[in-house]
């Protein structure tokens, strides 16, 4: 049994691990050489990096990219650390060095010169990287740390979070530059919103209601899952049988576990499910798939 378990831990920190390098590099890739062609900027503490980086070269100030993303992410890292604890604080900071390294690794060009083309694949590929990230229960350091905070206290959608925060780096925006390129970056700022709000599926909570007539060993296996389970004891109209309804609130993530758990236990149970929010009482959402 304590094999098992240390495989399963093993192949969570492989997997999760993968999820960083991966936002790293799909980030860089989106900035290096899409977002930066488009004149358009990124979402959080990179399209901050993005925009001081520009602001400055128009008083002939060269500052690395690199440079500017450890200087915000250092005290944001530190409050995620006290707030989340250390196994947070490890993916976060394999997903924001990696995403420093693959800067440096991977050189500027121009691979389509439309600037909505650059926008919308460099948004993309920024949001699917974070919601990838998110999904594995740690964030992409800068803002999405705050996002994911708010988030885990108040059940609010990281997309909409994300706009909210991001809406200071456009008006400096607009400010400094020409009103195109805020309404480039706006463009990209809700495509990536988007794609976090699609990819994170562990912030979207499903009603679950199972219909058997072997409740029992199915209760005996919700005592273990992490979130609570009510038994309703029901008629059916047609047959005029008992059958017992066991309803469910749980993530979206978690689904498939829960079909495959009831199905290994009956096979002849009847499931619905329905999308919902659960806003008050004693239900904590976990965000490690």
């Amino acid at each position: 049994m304590f094999k098992f378990f240390s495989f399963f831990s093993q192949k969570q920190q492989i997997r999760n691990s993968f999820f960083a390098l991966l936002y790293g590099f799909l980030s860089a890739i989106a900035i290096n050489l899409f977002l930066n062609n488009a004149q358009s900027y990124s979402v959080g503490v990179t399209g901050i990096a993005q925009l001081l980086q520009a602001v400055l070269a128009t008083f002939g100030i060269d500052l690395s990219m690199s440079i500017l993303l450890i200087f915000f992410n250092v005290p944001l890292l530190l409050f995620a650390w006290r707030a989340f604890g250390i196994k947070y604080i490890v993916y976060s900071l394999l997903a924001v060095g990696s995403n420093i390294v693959f800067l440096r690794l991977i050189p500027e060009a121009v691979i389509v010169k439309d600037q909505l083309t650059n926008t919308l694949v460099g948004s993309a590929l920024v949001g699917l990287g974070i919601g990838l990230c998110f999904n594995s229960g740690f964030s992409t350091g800068g803002t999405d740390i705050i996002v994911n905070y708010i988030q885990l206290h108040y059940h609010k959608k990281v997309g909409s979070l994300n706009n909210l925060l991001n809406s200071g780096t456009l008006i400096i925006t607009a400010l400094f530059f020409d009103l195109g390129r805020t309404v480039y970056s706006l463009l990209g700022m809700l495509i990536t919103s988007y794609l976090m709000d699609s990819v994170f599926v562990l912030q979207k909570d499903v009603n679950i209601l199972v219909f058997t007539k072997n409740s029992a060993p199915i209760a005996d296996a919700l005592k273990k899952f992490v979130h609570g389970a009510t038994l309703v004891k029901g008629t059916g109209i047609y047959t005029g049988e008992n059958t017992d309804i066991i309803i469910i609130v749980a993530q979206k993530g978690q689904l498939n576990y829960l079909k495959q758990l009831v199905q290994a236990i009956d096979p002849n149970a009847f499931l619905s499910t329905q999308a919902t929010d659960a806003e008050l009482g004693n239900y904590r959402r976990v965000f490690e798939n």
